[in-house]
């Protein structure tokens, strides 16, 4: 049983197990919990939560303050062992396994989306997340607003899909979500135009002309806009009684489609993106809806791992209401995407979904909002924001694809995506090796997992303190067998470009990385490699700002990618950037410790080096050699200037080198 129950939707409330309400008076400490209480398990660093909560204030007060929202906090739960708040000298977190939250359960259960688990999740959605918190902080206004803003499109995506399974043979309960999906977002004209039908349905034509007027008003008066033509066809028809009411929801111009034979699915991810509706109330902004999807799909088009269907295919299904699971069935995909285009005066709004064809369950959904200053600049962002996520999703969909399947019927694909898996948590997870050569071995042209088995020898070096000449020649030979397949795959070309880093080859790991940003600049990986290359070849500055380009395209950017956060700012001299950085990973690398212990000396926190060679002895394999792994990592320095400093901070440390 968890030991603390939060509820965060409509207010706040906090539980302990016993069911007494945790006495939290402070509302800077309630803010406080409720922030931890949406990432639980995940560490915030105090600076963060100072930054957050206590903006307007001097850093010692700031940190003062903190300590005594803390106190209180501790003082609520007790100082036993069995606490949920986790607060070191550092970073504080709430225990993801002592603490259950209303909202995680929320997005849970959308995921999940069974009629039942959408039922469940719409109670669960009592009101704004932290209502009436009255917290006046800047910045925890702006983060407060955008998750506000986010938790409400997921209430409204679990109200609509609620409503497509209760339209039919459930009028009343129908009714009802359509109404509730309205109070969220007044400007939902599919809404209004269910509601509508629904009324009609039931014969009570005045009510289904009430909605019409009311869908009219608010449009004119938020938008300055006129119903779509699709709505007035339909008040027509209810005014004259040949309104049809058996599709209230989602009506499917062309059922045949439904009957055709499925094509078969390529051997790994597919993908349609569907013209993104236009829902501005305006014909003549068609061409940035369309403009919006054209470019999403070339975009997509460059990821080599994905099969993304032509643009020509996908717009033929502008204009029409057909079932995902009939698009997936005449595509022949497993994923759909499909969005809308809203704009008004000076602001556009686009939104995105991401969809299980077979199933029809939405996976992921995301909202932008943006001001429309140049309306080409706002389009590029936007684009850039969903191909750089897409395909990382897409990833994850794939690996649970194929973690149903039996080992036996596992192809060489499934194999890569495994293998791949494992190295985000761990990259010398032994079992990462295992897939990546029971893929060449199913197929000796699976370049990508060629280029992974390099990486994976070469970093061995490090992992485990492997000889360096023997690691090299594997590697060496995998990362040229991947160019030799396929040099047009950007990934590939990175992760050769990462090999000759490893090997000290520094002009040709230029070329590799620079030849990967050309094939797919909008890939986070191949951005984070070309960032940490670039920091070793002497410009760590150039390569803080491509790590914060990453960052822009994937805000919830891999923990493997502290690696280079770390060894970034250490080359800049920004060793408390580099500790923080380091603070982020929850399950680093054994050797990561000792560069945590140089960036402690070289700040001159000497109890804290200390610490950090004590944690990097403890966890060390037995012999491994100290000299051989620091031997490797100078290698990766291009000039001696950077040799020294990277020598002077392990000394400082403690380390014999």
């Amino acid at each position: 049983m968890a030991a603390l129950h939060i509820s965060l939707f409509g207010g706040f409330e906090a539980r302990l197990g016993s069911g007494e309400v945790l006495p939290l008076k402070g509302r800077k400490t309630q803010a406080l919990v409720g922030y931890l209480a949406l990432t639980p398990g995940k560490r915030h660093t105090r600076d963060e939560l100072v930054a957050l909560l206590w903006s307007d204030r001097g850093e010692r007060q700031a940190r003062s303050s903190l300590r005594q929202s803390l106190s209180e906090l501790r003082k609520a739960l007790g100082d036993g062992d069995d606490s949920p708040l986790i607060a070191g000298r550092d970073a504080v977190s709430l225990d993801a396994d002592a603490v259950d939250v209303d909202v995680a359960e929320f997005e849970h259960l959308i995921d999940d989306g069974t009629p039942t688990a959408l039922e469940r999740a719409v109670e669960l959605y009592r009101g704004d997340l932290l209502d009436g918190i009255g917290v006046h902080d800047p910045a925890f206004e702006d983060w407060l607003r955008d998750e506000r803003g986010r938790l409400q499109e997921r209430a409204c995506e679990a109200l609509s899909r609620l409503l497509d399974h209760q339209a039919v043979g459930d009028t009343e309960r129908a009714i009802a979500t359509a109404r509730r999906l309205l109070a969220l977002d007044p400007l939902r004209e599919t809404t209004h135009r269910a509601l509508m039908r629904l009324y009609a349905g039931k014969g009570e034509r005045t009510l289904a002309l009430k909605q019409y007027q009311a869908c009219h008003d608010v449009l004119a008066a938020e938008l300055g806009l006129s119903p779509e033509t699709e709505t007035e066809e339909l008040a027509a028809e209810i005014r004259t009684g040949a309104a049809r009411t058996e599709e209230a929801v989602d009506p499917v111009s062309d059922r045949r489609a439904s009957r055709a034979e499925p094509l078969p699915l390529p051997d790994k991810p597919s993908i349609a993106v569907l013209p993104f509706v236009n829902i501005s109330g305006d014909p003549e902004q068609e061409y940035f809806s369309d403009g919006v999807t054209e470019d999403i799909i070339t975009e997509l088009s460059r990821f080599r791992s994905l099969f993304v269907i032509a643009h020509n295919s996908s717009f033929t299904y502008k204009g029409r209401a057909a079932k995902v699971q009939d698009i997936g069935r005449e595509l022949g995909v497993q994923y759909v995407v499909e969005g809308s285009v809203r704009k008004a005066g000076d602001r556009v709004r686009i939104t995105a979904q991401f969809v299980e064809a077979e199933s029809g369950n939405h996976l992921w959904a995301e909202r932008y909002d943006r001001d429309l200053e140049d309306v080409f600049a706002v389009q590029d962002e936007v684009v850039q924001a969903i191909v750089s996520i897409l395909p990382e999703k897409l990833g994850r969909a794939a690996l649970a694809h194929a973690s149903r399947k039996s080992t036996d019927n596992l192809t060489a694909y499934d194999y890569l995506l495994r293998g791949e898996w494992y190295t985000r948590t761990d990259y010398g997870d032994p079992k990462a090796l295992e897939m990546f050569e029971k893929a060449v071995e199913i197929d000796p042209q699976c370049a990508r997992a060629y280029a992974r088995l390099a990486v994976l020898h070469l970093y061995n070096v490090f992992r485990w303190g492997v000889p360096s000449e023997e690691s090299a020649r594997k590697g060496l030979e995998y990362a040229e067998l991947a160019l030799g397949i396929d040099e047009d795959d950007a990934s590939v070309q990175a992760i050769a470009s990462l090999a000759y880093h490893l090997l000290g080859q520094h002009d040709r790991a230029k070329i590799h990385s620079e030849n990967a940003i050309a094939l797919n600049p909008n890939d986070v990986y191949v951005i984070s490699r070309h960032a940490h290359l670039l920091a070793y070849l002497g410009d760590p500055a150039g390569g803080i700002e491509w790590m914060r380009k990453e960052q822009r395209l994937d805000p919830h950017e891999p923990e493997s990618h502290a690696e280079s956060w770390v060894e970034i700012y250490y080359m800049a001299r920004q060793y408390e950037q580099a500790i923080a950085a380091f603070e982020r990973w929850r399950n680093p690398p054994f050797h990561l410790y000792a560069e945590l212990a140089a960036c402690h000396a070289q700040a001159g926190r000497m109890d804290d080096a200390r610490a950090a060679v004590a944690e990097y002895e403890r966890q060390r394999p037995k012999d491994y050699d100290f000299g051989k792994f620091a031997a490797a990592h100078m290698t990766m320095c291009k000039y001696q200037e950077d040799r020294d400093h990277w020598l002077e901070g392990y000394r400082k440390a403690g380390f014999s080198v």
